[in-house]
This record gives C-alpha cells, sequence and structure tokens, in this order.
C-alpha cells in the first residue's frame, strides 16, 4: 500500500507525511527533496537557472520513480497536478489524499517560508497569487484524489487521525 499526499504549498504535506510514515512504518518520500538531489540543486535555484518547465520534467521523473514502491507515505509538490502525465498517474493511484486549506490557513503557514517558494517570491500581493494559483490548481487536485481531508483549524495528529480512518 501507499498513501500519496497532494495539496497546495503549505497545507502540511511534508510534516503529515513524516508523521504518517512514523506510524504507519513506511518510508517516507517527499517529491521536491528528491528533486533536489536529482538536480543536485535547490528548488528556487531550479526555478531560477532552469524556470519552472524543467522542475516539472524533474517532478514527473521523480513521480514515475517512487510511484510504484510500497509500504511508502509519497508527500509531493503543490504544483504537480499542473502536468498531464503526473495528473494521470495520480488519476489512477489509490489513498490519493488532497490536504485542503484555505487561503488564509495557507497564507499563515507561509510566512516565514515565501522566499523558498519560487512561485510566490516575486508576487507583490500573496493573497491574490494564492487565490490564483489556487483556482487553477482545485479541480485537479478534486479530480486526482479519492479524499479530501480540510486541514484548517486541525494539528497534525488531527488531520492524521483522519487519514488512518480513511485508509484502514
Amino acid at each position: 500500500m501507499r498513501v500519496i499526499l497532494i495539496g497546495f504549498m503549505g497545507v502540511g504535506k511534508t510534516s503529515v507525511g513524516k508523521k504518517l510514515a512514523k506510524k504507519l512504518n513506511f518510508d517516507f518520500i517527499d517529491t521536491d527533496y528528491e528533486i533536489e538531489i536529482l538536480a543536485n540543486k535547490t528548488i528556487p535555484d531550479i526555478f531560477e537557472q532552469d524556470g519552472e518547465k524543467h522542475f516539472r520534467k524533474l517532478e514527473s521523473i521523480i513521480l514515475e520513480k517512487f510511484i510504484k514502491k510500497e509500504d511508502v507515505v509519497i508527500s509531493t509538490g503543490g504544483g504537480i497536478i499542473t502536468t498531464k502525465e503526473n495528473y494521470n498517474i495520480l488519476k489512477n493511484e489509490e489513498n490519493v489524499i488532497f490536504l485542503d486549506a484555505s487561503v488564509e490557513t495557507i497564507i499563515s503557514h507561509l510566512q516565514n517560508e515565501r522566499n523558498k517558494r519560487p512561485l510566490l517570491k516575486e508576487s507583490e500581493n500573496l493573497n491574490k497569487k494564492i487565490e490564483e494559483l489556487l483556482s487553477t490548481r482545485y479541480e485537479k487536485y478534486r479530480k486526482v484524489s479519492d479524499i479530501l481531508i480540510d486541514i484548517n483549524g486541525k494539528n497534525i495528529d488531527e488531520v492524521i487521525s483522519q487519514i488512518l480512518v480513511y485508509i484502514g
């Protein structure tokens, strides 16, 4: 079995994923971390030096590498569903869990990380940029996921409890 966490940046996919993997005694894979290893540079550097298109190509390579691994929790990047290849891969998987949050929750989670987020770095109006990105991604998150978990006002343990109920 594998569990795949999707959702917008800042919803806690990595934090939830690490703790969930530990609880299930599964391996944990963070696709962004794996991309940095593959490229031998940080995600902001990849975006700046090679562009978003190259980053998405690396993202597809990593997803394909780990998607058939068993006993694993995979935390994906927020934009993984923006490419057709990744969307189709995720659509055919089980236990794809969409961690959903309001714009306000996302902003509160990202306050101190803005410079680490290439798609938000240059934005003058953070609220508007998040709303724009979320509006282009939201339906895709919904369509590829098996379950949606609203993380607003919940701590990591509450989110994990809901996931465990779902995956049984």
